[in-house]
């Protein structure tokens, strides 16, 4: 079997960690190949030996815009004739969309009898133009697979060729490995003292992940004569025409906002990072105080490190997260609520390595084995009716 994979970007997030985590899963079975535009993406996935080929891709936004909706449909317009051209150069037994777009780009290919999976992994913005999408996807599809219930609620009222399929994103155990990690020395690189307690929030900078809410909580937190830092891992990745939220502008406002508080001496700012297990490492309480998510695989990865998980009671880490047991789930927006919640929680430390054990024994459940198995039962699902009967004797 060969399975043609569409992103339509080539900037990693957290879709795009998904797919790289599913494609090492599957383990070159069945044969991939990665259309996306040429950047990091594509990068990695050809350093796992996945064979890629260059599309142009879209970064447009689901909500109306005189100029930005038309410079979408024409990218998308685009990149769909590309793919169009690889299916009928691959011959792929199903094309695997990554994402909302990219199923988008996928379904106007015009392909025929090739089946269309498509994975939708994020929440679209309430609105006309998302409804119009998700419809679309949802009567066209051959498959729609979505990374949490939360997400596959989207479709609710809307025509399916076949029911939303819910698979829930992986963590590599083998990466997220506590005794593998080095969280002192994570600390030492970013200036962390040894006796602090770190609470860590690793995402990308954006308006909807909640990043200044917890800069508010952590200069609302009483003094308990243990300092507290707040680590802040990642950037404003996505900044195109298209996007919702001005993004850069966002994260320098977050170093103003740490100022005006007077905390900006206890939150450190460690930009795009590639040692996730070790920050983890070096972490007591991860946070997640997002608006809402679309499911929160940081939450697994952290949980596999024996971290304890704050997250938004909003969307997957309700599927992810016990509360009481591996962490808390707490309102969005309201960071007094969070200081209150946390300190009790910061003071703590038998309490935290108590949920942290509890964390690990969940952790298991969302590994990379299962996700591959259950992304490949849909893949024969999908591809059975084209395979050959046999002829009788």
């Amino acid at each position: 079997m060969r399975v043609l994979y569409v992103n339509q970007t080539s900037q990693v997030s957290g879709a795009e960690r998904s797919l790289l985590a599913l494609l090492k899963g599957l383990g070159g079975d069945p044969m991939p190949v990665l259309a996306c535009p040429p950047g990091e993406l594509a990068e990695l996935a050809a350093a796992q030996g996945v064979e890629t080929v260059p599309v142009q891709g879209t970064q447009g936004s689901f909500r109306l815009h005189p100029a930005h909706t038309s410079r979408a449909l024409l990218d998308i317009a685009r990149s769909s004739f590309q793919v169009r051209s690889l299916i009928r150069r691959l011959r792929p037994d199903l094309v695997h969309a990554n994402t909302t777009r990219a199923s988008l780009i996928a379904l106007a290919s015009g392909r025929r009898r090739t089946p269309v999976l498509a994975h939708i992994r994020d929440w679209a913005p309430p609105g006309r133009l998302s409804r119009f999408v998700l419809g679309t996807i949802g009567r066209r599809a051959d498959a729609v697979v979505a990374n949490s219930a939360y997400i596959a609620a989207q479709f609710d009222g809307l025509a399916l060729q076949r029911p939303v399929s819910v698979v829930h994103n992986p963590v590599d155990l083998g990466h997220f490995d506590p005794a593998a990690a080095d969280g002192p020395g994570a600390r030492r690189g970013l200036d962390l003292p040894g006796e602090a307690v770190v609470l860590s929030a690793v995402a990308q900078l954006t308006p909807w992940k909640g990043q200044d809410d917890a800069i508010r909580m952590l200069a609302t937190l009483p003094d308990s004569g243990t300092p507290v830092y707040l680590l802040l891992a990642g950037s404003a990745k996505f900044a195109g025409a298209g996007t919702q939220f001005d993004n850069r502008a966002y994260a320098r406002e977050l170093r103003t906002l740490a100022s005006d508080l007077g905390v900006e001496e206890r939150v450190v700012f460690a930009g795009e990072r590639d040692d996730v297990p070790d920050l983890l490492a070096a972490t007591d309480i991860l946070l997640m105080p997002s608006w809402q998510e679309a499911f929160g695989r940081i939450a697994i990865e952290a949980m596999a490190m024996g971290v304890p998980v704050v997250a938004t009671e909003v969307g997957g880490p309700a599927e992810i997260v016990t509360p009481g047991e591996s962490g808390l789930l707490l309102p969005p927006r309201r960071p007094g609520v969070w200081a209150d919640a946390l300190a009790p929680l910061i003071a703590d430390a038998g309490r935290r390595a108590s949920m942290g054990l509890k964390g690990q024994e969940r952790a298991p459940g969302f590994s990379l084995a299962a996700h591959a198995a259950a992304v490949r039962r849909l893949y024969e699902q999908l591809a059975a009716p084209r395979s050959p009967r046999p002829r009788p004797l």
